[in-house]
C-alpha cells in the first residue's frame, strides 16, 4: 500500500509539473511524462541482484539544443539469495534528444541506492523512453528494456 501511495503521489506531482511545463515548452521542445510499472526479461541482473520488475515516474522537457530539465525515478524490484531487494535510481535530467523513431533519450546524474544498507552512490545515467517501455543505463551498465505493464509514458 505504501508503494502504491508513493507511486500515486509521484504520478500526481509529475502530471502537475508536466501540465505546468507544457505552457513553457517552446518550438522544438519535447515533453516526456509517465508513471507505472514495468517488467524485465527473465535473467536480468544488476550488481548481483536478479531483477523482475520496476516502478517508475518521470517528468521532463528536452529542448532542441540538447539541454533538458526534469526528474526520473525508478525502483528496480529484485532479489538475492538473502531475499527481496529493491534498488532505487533517482535521476536529475540535464540533457536529451528526440530520436528519429519517436523515442526520447535523456540523461544526467543519478543517485543509486542498492537497498542493501550500503550508502547511495552518484553515477551518470541515461534512459531511452518509448510509449512501450524504458531502457536504462546506470553508469556503464545497460539494462534490458523494462516493458510497460501498467500506467503510461507520454511523449509530446
Amino acid at each position: 500500500m505504501k508503494r502504491l501511495t508513493l507511486l500515486f503521489v509521484l504520478a500526481l506531482s509529475i502530471a502537475t509539473a508536466a501540465a505546468t511545463s507544457m505552457v513553457l515548452v517552446g518550438a522544438g521542445a519535447t515533453s516526456v511524462t509517465g508513471a507505472g510499472t514495468a517488467a524485465f526479461p527473465t535473467g536480468t541482473v544488476f550488481n548481483g541482484v536478479s531483477l523482475t520488475g520496476s516502478q517508475f515516474g518521470k517528468g521532463l522537457v528536452v529542448n532542441a539544443d540538447g539541454s533538458a530539465t526534469g526528474d526520473f525515478y525508478n525502483v528496480l524490484h529484485g532479489s538475492t539469495a538473502l531475499g527481496p531487494q529493491n534498488i532505487t535510481v533517482t535521476g536529475l535530467v540535464s540533457s536529451g534528444s528526440l530520436n528519429p523513431d519517436g523515442s526520447v533519450t535523456y540523461g544526467g546524474t543519478s543517485t543509486v541506492d542498492m537497498g542493501d544498507g550500503t550508502p547511495p552512490t552518484s553515477v551518470p545515467f541515461s534512459a531511452t523512453a518509448t510509449s512501450q517501455g524504458i531502457t536504462l543505463v546506470i553508469g556503464t551498465t545497460t539494462l534490458p528494456t523494462q516493458t510497460l505493464v501498467s500506467g503510461g509514458i507520454d511523449i509530446q
